[in-house]
């Protein structure tokens, strides 16, 4: 059983309480666990979302090079197209 330390034992003279209404050492004890629970799953929660963000940013990445890969594409076959045309035409011009 955890004793209460000095620190308490004034604020309980200090407000005039009795100490027969203060919880047993067991109860901080458990506090003080819940405490480093928390803690802990708050720190691997951290974590866990830095891991989620830096897969996030390289997805995002992938889709930006695969967006630009396409849009090269589609210049490449607008490209054709244009000068197909004007070949075309060219060719019906000087017929």
């Amino acid at each position: 059983m955890m004793p209460v330390n000095d620190e308490t034992k004034k604020e309980i003279a200090a407000a005039g309480e009795d100490t027969r209404d203060l919880p047993p050492g067991w109860f901080f004890y458990l506090l003080n666990r819940l405490d480093r629970v928390e803690s802990n799953l708050r720190n691997e929660f951290k974590k866990d979302m830095a891991e989620v963000r830096s897969e996030l940013k390289q997805d995002i990445t992938d889709v930006q090079n695969g967006v630009r890969s396409v849009r090269m594409q589609q210049f490449a076959v607008i490209s054709g197209l244009v000068l197909t045309f004007a070949g075309v035409f060219y060719g019906l011009l000087t017929r």
